[in-house]
Order: structure tokens, then C-alpha cells, then sequence
């Protein structure tokens, strides 16, 4: 992106016509923020563009670092944009962080069964089934949250969600018992990601 930020920033361009061209041609869906290069997005806010050592960082903390998530490329992928970053190698970036990933590799879900017919989910009644997950990071709002726990009823797709400044098992408890138990009864069932805090022994104690 280099090529970019000196277009936008400066008005050069390289000799190459054809590289001056696509440079010309590509900087139109990015812009500069007070020496910050943003992507331009369709249906998502500014994307504060990366360094390599920002990327690797941001990888790093939002598959095993933070969220802890250990989720598979493209949802990783997905998190690092909701989050309001990008670089152009971002999706090949995660595919190759996962493959170097030792758990991922040792634990991850393979899909090893032939493919067959998609089957209905039955739900017995509304907000007997409720599918969690975390989003994030954010940039820091007040407080320093920077942290979504979003909980949907499966048959109503009604929507529970709490901003948190930290992803913690007790956390996830409290939001677990406020939001959901305390306001709609016992579920039948919780669906996670299995990730850290979903898993943890306290939260299983809880459950």
C-alpha cells in the first residue's frame, strides 16, 4: 500500500504506467486521516489500513491472544474487518497463521464425513435455544470497552448484547444470568464458539 499512501499523500507515482494506472485506479477506495491510510468501505465504516507488524499483532491476539478464539480462517478474517482493519493479505495472512497453529491443527474440526442433506433444526419452543458469541476488538469507546457478548434466540432471533472491556468467564456468567436465565428461564441449550470462556470450568459449574 505503500504506493498508495505516496498517490494520496504526495501525487507520486512510478514510472511504470500500467503500476501508475492500477495505483490511480485503486486509491480512490482509500483515504488518508490525519497520517492514517483508511479503506473505503461498501457497507462498513473507515478500515484503518496496516503495517505488517500491526497485522501479525492483530492476528495474533484475536485468534489466541484476547478473544482467544481459535476459529477458522475466514471467521477470523470477518472479526479482524467488524474490528475496522485491514491489508491487502488479510485473508491468505490468517489462512497461513491457522496452518502454523499447532492447536488449531491438533484440535481443530475436520471435516472428514461426506457431504449429505441439510437438516432442519426443531425448536421446542421460543428462548429454549440461544447461540452466543463475542465480537471484537473495537476501538475503544468509553470506559475502554471494546468488547461485544451477543446472545440470539434461535426460534425468535430476539438479541441480548452487552459492551464489555474485558472477555472474562465471570463475565460471560453475569451476562449469561441477567440476559438470558434471569429475563427468559433456563434455555434447553447454549451454542458457542467452545471458545476460552465458554469452555472454562467455571462457566460449566454455572451451566
Amino acid at each position: 500500500m505503500a504506493g498508495i499512501w505516496g498517490y494520496l499523500k504526495e501525487g507520486t507515482l512510478p514510472e511504470d504506467k500500467n503500476v501508475a494506472r492500477k495505483i490511480r485506479m485503486r486509491s480512490a477506495k482509500f483515504i488518508i486521516i490525519g497520517d492514517e491510510l483508511f479503506k473505503r468501505g461498501v457497507s462498513s465504516p473507515l478500515l484503518k489500513c496496516l503495517t505488517a507488524s500491526q497485522a501479525a499483532y492483530v492476528i495474533k491476539e484475536i485468534h489466541q491472544g484476547i478473544c482467544d478464539m481459535h476459529s477458522g480462517a475466514r471467521s477470523m478474517a470477518t472479526r479482524i474487518l467488524r474490528a475496522g482493519y485491514y491489508w491487502p493479505t488479510l485473508k491468505s495472512d490468517c489462512q497461513s497463521h491457522i496452518q502454523k497453529c499447532k492447536e488449531c491443527q491438533q484440535f481443530g474440526n475436520a471435516h472428514r464425513q461426506p457431504p449429505e442433506t441439510l437438516h432442519h433444526m426443531m425448536l421446542a419452543w421460543p428462548f429454549s435455544q440461544w447461540g452466543m458469541d463475542i465480537l471484537g476488538p473495537f476501538p475503544p469507546a468509553k470506559g475502554q470497552l471494546k468488547f461485544l457478548l451477543v446472545a440470539i434466540d434461535y426460534f425468535t432471533k430476539w438479541i441480548e448484547a452487552c459492551p464489555l472491556a474485558k472477555i472474562t468467564t465471570e463475565n460471560v456468567r453475569k451476562f449469561t444470568w441477567k440476559n438470558i436465565v434471569y429475563r427468559f428461564g433456563i434455555p434447553h441449550a447454549l451454542v458457542t464458539d467452545n471458545g476460552r470462556q465458554f469452555i472454562a470450568q467455571e462457566f460449566e459449574d454455572f451451566l
